[in-house]
């Protein structure tokens, strides 16, 4: 082999030359790197790719994978000397002490893998769509509806001396798109903006919290690797810090931005669409609250916030994940007066709390009078409800427009409420069938469908018609409706049905970037074929069980999320 000349001689013709300007680098971003073409190495973004209107993909590692869905980002070792039981992860009697909780402790040591995935084969589903879904790993599906690739980027508008490049790009995303979009209630009040950015200054932890929502969010709504990436590293640096905070703290009172810290853990996986890790940090900020004193030992506006995020996030647990969850009696204490319409909650929360109680009449199958007595108390509240049920303080800027919205997605949970009150109970009579046949001489079906005053296909279809005539813009009091538009679209076997299902969901996950609802697209589908393939395996006039999507979620192992 010749060795390179000592002197440059002329190119000859064949030979390809560099266009002119910025020489091809490794340190360049990774769009650039993966294009092989010349990076300015601006940050966080280089100008190269936006003048070209491509997505800067930023600066971090090529061979870093973001986190999988179903990705185990907590070791689960049970202690030797403790075996590991059904009730040790229920909220206990008396308030534990933080420095002595063994449940925290397994929490706030675990070891982060953000990049686990199964190495097994995993089951395949065929979705109505033609897609493939893969079970165990959904983020590996095909077929997922592309999101908006033209999302609008802020460009930084400036430097704050305190943080990092990074750290006011994906702070200044959550001001201006982030926190509208991640809300049920945009004001002018909206915590996500008001509290957490100004608390987010001043606390290092509280910061990586909120770019690690703000990094993810990003990802989803513009397919970013680099702000993938972000996340995965801002998400790893909170659950540092959190252990840091835990392991020194003895005495005194937890910090307010570490518990705000915990509740924007819960927020990533609902952004995140995870299937295996929110129930941990939902966990965890329930142990913390308690250990705290409840939410009237902390700030007032902290407290609001994560009081509206748990409410929401919890009640919704307990629909999808009703045997992960103890009951718990934290509440705003009375001396906080009334409260204000929280961005989660809206005018739902005495929806919320009567799916919960839906939630937990399977444990009275046994008992069939205290059974039927729950339906039907359970049936008259959801016909007396109303949204001026409860009286709150209308956050400054919201508009009439808004609170119609509220109103509107409200009804469509009561709607969803009176489906999923039929869905359970047809699931514990399928359940039970034989025992209750046995004890009472009669179909369980002839029992209880009278105490339900209005029909599961009327409600249905109320809901649905109503959801067809909105919008489904960028508005964010629609995000709310992924339970509704799930739980009818797994209690209705008419098609139409399912396309007005889809189609709305399809909306949302565009407008709205948030990963939970393409998780329950894909259940849908998992459970559709499923059914479909039991009605097809059953000939005419034939007697058959018809599958429950509950059954789909214990099958898979999901920690389904619906908030």
């Amino acid at each position: 082999m010749s060795a390179f000349p000592l002197t440059k001689s002329p190119p000859s013709k064949k030979c390809r030359t560099r266009q002119s300007g910025t020489a091809w680098t490794r340190s360049g971003c990774l769009t650039c790197k993966k294009r092989r073409k010349a990076c300015d190495k601006t940050k966080p973004s280089c100008n190269n790719c936006l003048k070209q209107g491509r997505t800067c993909e930023g600066y971090g590692s090529m061979w870093v994978e973001p986190l999988g869905p179903s990705a185990q980002v907590f070791s689960k070792s049970a202690s030797p000397s403790e075996p590991k039981t059904e009730s040790s992860s229920r909220l206990p009697s008396p308030v534990p002490s933080v420095s002595s909780d063994a449940w925290l402790e397994t929490w706030s040591s675990g070891q982060v893998t953000p990049w686990n995935r199964s190495t097994g084969s995993s089951p395949r589903y065929h979705s109505p769509t033609g897609s493939y879904i893969n079970a165990e790993n959904p983020e590996d599906s095909s077929g997922d509806l592309e999101l908006s690739t033209e999302v609008v980027v802020p460009r930084p508008q400036g430097h704050i001396s305190h943080l990092s490049g990074n750290e006011t790009h994906y702070l200044q995303y959550h001001m201006e798109q982030g926190s509208r979009l991640l809300a049920n209630l945009e004001s002018d009040d909206n915590p996500l903006r008001s509290i957490l950015i100004p608390r987010a200054m001043s606390s290092p932890l509280l910061m990586k919290a909120v770019c690690a929502v703000s990094a993810l969010h990003l990802a989803n709504r513009s397919h970013g690797f680099g702000a993938h990436t972000a996340a995965v590293n801002y998400y790893s640096g909170t659950l540092s810090g959190l252990r840091s905070v835990l392991g020194n703290f003895t005495t005194g009172i937890l910090p307010d931005d570490a518990m705000l810290a915990v509740g924007l853990l819960c927020k990533y996986e609902i952004v995140r669409g995870s299937v295996k890790q929110w129930v941990v940090h939902l966990n965890a900020l329930q142990r913390l609250i308690v250990s705290r004193g409840g939410f009237a030992s902390m700030d007032r506006d902290a407290a609001e916030f994560l009081r509206g995020l748990f409410v929401y996030a919890y009640q919704m647990a307990r629909i999808s994940n009703r045997n992960r969850f103890a009951p718990t009696d934290i509440s705003i204490d009375s001396s906080i007066g009334i409260p204000k319409l929280d961005i989660y909650i809206g005018y739902t929360e005495q929806l919320l709390e009567i799916c919960a109680r839906i939630a937990e009449l399977p444990a009275l199958k046994n008992n069939t009078m205290a059974l039927y007595l729950s339906v039907s108390s359970i049936n008259e509240s959801l016909l007396t409800w109303t949204h001026t049920s409860t009286p709150y303080i209308i956050p400054q800027g919201t508009t009439a427009a808004t609170l119609t919205r509220l109103q509107l997605v409200a009804e469509c949970f009561r709607d969803a409420g009176f489906t999923y009150l039929h869905s359970t109970m047809e699931r514990i009579s399928r359940v039970s069938e034989m025992e209750t046949a046995v004890r009472t001489g009669m179909s369980p079906a002839e029992n209880w469908t009278y105490l339900i005053s209005t029909p599961k296909q009327l409600a249905i279809r109320r809901c649905l018609a109503r959801v067809e005539t909105f919008p489904l813009d960028d508005h964010c009091e629609y995000s709310a409706l992924t339970f509704p538009l799930f739980i009818s679209g797994c209690e209705s076997d008419d098609i139409a049905d399912r396309e007005v299902v889809i189609r709305s969901l399809d909306k949302l996950q565009y407008n709205f970037g948030i990963g939970n609802v393409r998780r329950a697209k894909e259940l849908l589908g998992i459970f559709w074929a499923r059914r479909d393939a039991d009605v097809g395996a059953c000939g005419p006039g034939m007697d058959r069980k018809q599958v429950h999507w509950l059954d789909i979620v214990e099958e898979l192992g999901w920690e389904l999320i619906l908030a």
